[in-house]
């Protein structure tokens, strides 16, 4: 959906422009935070990876 079309939606539902405004940085904060997220769990992704490569970690116990 285009962000036009939301605006409609919700000036049609009674938000206020400011209300509007701030559910839009909300909406960018939230996507921008799951983006930072994800990057993270990659990382640890990575990192486990290269534990594992380097014999590091493996499945047996000690």
């Amino acid at each position: 959906m285009e962000r036009k079309d939301d605006h409609e939606i919700l000036r049609r539902g009674g938000f206020a422009e400011v209300e509007m405004k701030r559910l839009s940085q909300l909406r960018k904060q939230y996507t921008e935070k799951e983006k930072m997220q994800e990057m993270a769990n990659h990382r640890r992704l990575e990192f486990v990876r290269w534990l594992v490569s380097t014999g590091r970690l493996t499945d047996q116990l000690a």
